[in-house]
């Protein structure tokens, strides 16, 4: 049936590019960091999609952690994790099935070279690699299958900067990213959409209370649309998906 299948999840969150602008300052360090980010999205689908015209949203908090080394030169790698806590989404409500069960997870790797000023900013570019995995679950017994997931991968490059403010620092970045994916369910759907670009924003400000300790709020936001190819006698599709968050996060470093 053919107004059963979302066409994307692909949710992309370049949680390093964010923070490190101005955690790259500091010599041949290692920094480990924890925290939460309540987290809104929606996905919106066109006429031609399997859910056409239709707009699923969801609200949840992500448990983030990660570790990045800095070293001497500037040079940063960050590897970083994210879990989606209790979470539902309402795509089957308008037609009777109730809010269903979400997850989602994602695991970036990045690397990049930050220069600092003598004045206290930085400028940053930065590359890396993510992965991501997505359940969608459906109501039992309405069309035959429990759930949909989404499978993606990409690569993302962007830049930053950040200064000193408020007896901290604040820090921006804006990503572009290429990913692809594959969207399944448990009764035989497969699609794919190919590389598809979009972009990701941020800002966040950093408070170090101690020289080893430090707390960071963090604001982002992502836009991205997947072309996913006919499937069938189903037409190809586009479905765009728009994602923001707010986290905080605590820091060590050693």
């Amino acid at each position: 049936m053919s107004t059963r299948r979302v066409g994307l999840f692909a949710w992309l969150c370049i949680t390093a590019g964010v923070l490190v602008p101005g955690a790259a300052q500091a010599q041949n360090t290692f920094r480990v960091y924890a925290g939460l980010a309540p987290t809104k999205y929606q996905i919106s689908f066109d006429n031609n999609a399997p859910y056409a015209g239709q707009t699923a949203k969801a609200q949840y908090t992500a448990a983030n952690v990660g570790l990045t080394w800095i070293s001497s030169m500037g040079i940063y790698v960050d590897f970083a994790a994210s879990q989606s806590l209790s979470a539902t989404h309402d795509l089957w409500e308008s037609v009777g099935g109730g809010s269903q069960d979400f997850s989602h997870d994602y695991y970036t790797l990045t690397g990049g070279y930050n220069h600092p000023f003598s004045s206290g900013a930085s400028v940053t570019g930065f590359g890396g690699f993510i992965s991501s995995h997505t359940t969608l679950n459906a109501p039992q017994g309405f069309f035959g299958f429990t759930k949909d997931t989404f499978d993606a991968r990409g690569i993302f490059i962007g830049v930053g900067g950040g200064m000193p403010a408020l007896g901290g620092q604040i820090t921006g970045s804006v990503a572009v990213a290429g990913m692809s994916g594959t969207w399944k369910d448990d009764s035989g759907f497969n699609n794919s959409a190919d590389t598809t670009f979009g972009f990701s924003l941020g800002a966040a400000y950093t408070y170090k209370f101690s020289p080893a300790w430090g707390i960071t709020a963090d604001l982002k936001g992502q836009s991205y649309k997947y072309n996913f190819g006919a499937y069938q006698a189903e037409p190809p599709y586009t479905v765009t998906e728009k994602i923001t968050s707010v986290g905080v996060r605590l820091s060590y470093q050693f």
